[in-house]
C-alpha cells in the first residue's frame, strides 16, 4: 500500500531568513534546512523563524518511516502584505511542482506567519497546523496580533475610527486645555450623551438640530429666536444650579424648589423665544395662536 506523500513546512512570512542570512527560498530537504536554521539561529538568537524551522525538522524525523516525507521552508517578502503572499505562492508552486505531495503539515511560530494557510489550501490539503512558540512569549505574541489586527480594521472603518480615536482625543485635548474643568465637561457630555440614548430621545434632539439648521440655512429670523433661547436656557440652568448649592445638606425637595424658582421665569422667557421663532418659520399669522403657548405657561 503507497504511502501517503506529506510535506512538512515552515514559512517565515516576513523574510527574516533572506535579510539575516542571505539564503534564498524555497529550502528543500533536511540537511539544507537545518543549516538554514542554524545560520538563523547563529545571526540572530532571539529569532522566534528559527524555533519553528528546528521544529519543522523535528516533525519530519518523526513521520518519514511511517510517510514519505520531506521538510521545506518557504520565505516571503520583508513588507508581508501581498508581497510576501505572492513570494510565499511562487516558492509553493515550485515546491510542488518537484515533489507533488498529498497533504502538508504547517510548522508555524505564530499567527502571523498563519495568515499564509488559505493560500496553501488553495493548492494542497494542509492535514495539521502544529505552532512552535517559547512557551513564554506565546501569549503575548497572540495578544499583539489581536491588538494589532482591531487598530488596523478601526482605522479602516471611519464609524469605528471616531468612537475609539477621535472622542479619546477630543477628550484629552479639553483636558489639556482647561485642567480639572475638562473632565467635567467630559464627564458632562457623557452624562448627557446616556441620558438620551437611555430615554430614546435621539430622535427629538435630532429634530431639534434638523430645525436649528434649516433655520440657519435659510437666513431666517427664527434661527436667531432659537439662538437667543438656547442662551436664555442656558442662563437658567446656571442660575438654578448657583441656588441649589445651599440647600443640598437640607433636602432634595428644597434644591428642587430652590432651583425652581430662581429659573422658572428665564425657562418660560426661552421657551417663548423658541415657540415664537418656530410660529414665524412656520408664517403663522394668528396672533391668537401665537400668544395661546406662552399666556398658558405663564399662568402655570
Amino acid at each position: 500500500m503507497a504511502k501517503d506523500r506529506i510535506l512538512v513546512m515552515s514559512v517565515d512570512r516576513d523574510n527574516d531568513i533572506g535579510q539575516k542570512t542571505g539564503i534564498v527560498g524555497p529550502v528543500m530537504g533536511k540537511e539544507k534546512v537545518l543549516n538554514t536554521a542554524m545560520k538563523l539561529a547563529l545571526k540572530d538568537p532571539e529569532e522566534s523563524d528559527s524555533n519553528a524551522i528546528f521544529g519543522a525538522v523535528k516533525v519530519f524525523e518523526e513521520l518519514k518511516e511511517k510517510y514519505d516525507s520531506e521538510v521545506v521552508v518557504l520565505t516571503g517578502h520583508k513588507h508581508r502584505g501581498i508581497d510576501a503572499d505572492r513570494e510565499i505562492t511562487k516558492q509553493l508552486k515550485s515546491i510542488l511542482k518537484k515533489r507533488p505531495s498529498d497533504f502538508v503539515i504547517l510548522v508555524s511560530d505564530g499567527l502571523d506567519d498563519e495568515h499564509v494557510i488559505p493560500i496553501i489550501q488553495s493548492y494542497i490539503p494542509i492535514l495539521s497546523v502544529k505552532r512552535v512558540i517559547v512557551r513564554q512569549s506565546e501569549r503575548l505574541e497572540s495578544s499583539y496580533y489581536k491588538i494589532k489586527d482591531f487598530i488596523k480594521e478601526t482605522l479602516e472603518n471611519p464609524k469605528f475610527a471616531r468612537l475609539v480615536f477621535g472622542l479619546p482625543a477630543i477628550a484629552l485635548l479639553l483636558y489639556a486645555m482647561l485642567g480639572d474643568t475638562g473632565w467635567r465637561i467630559i464627564l458632562g457630555v457623557i452624562g448627557a450623551y446616556l441620558f438620551i440614548r437611555g430615554f430614546k430621545l435621539e430622535d427629538y434632539i435630532m429634530g431639534v438640530f434638523n430645525e436649528l439648521r434649516e433655520s440657519f440655512t435659510g437666513r431666517r429670523f427664527s434661527f436667531f429666536m432659537y439662538v437667543v433661547a438656547i442662551a436664555i436656557a442656558t442662563l437658567a440652568i446656571y442660575r438654578g444650579y448657583n441656588s441649589i448649592i445651599d440647600f443640598m445638606s437640607i433636602g432634595l425637595f428644597e434644591a428642587i424648589a430652590a432651583f425652581m424658582l430662581s429659573s422658572i421665569y428665564f425657562f418660560w422667557i426661552s421657551g417663548t423665544m423658541a415657540w415664537l421663532g418656530r410660529k414665524v418659520r412656520m408664517k403663522e399669522k394668528k396672533a391668537s395662536r401665537i400668544a395661546s403657548v406662552p399666556i398658558f405657561g405663564i399662568a402655570a
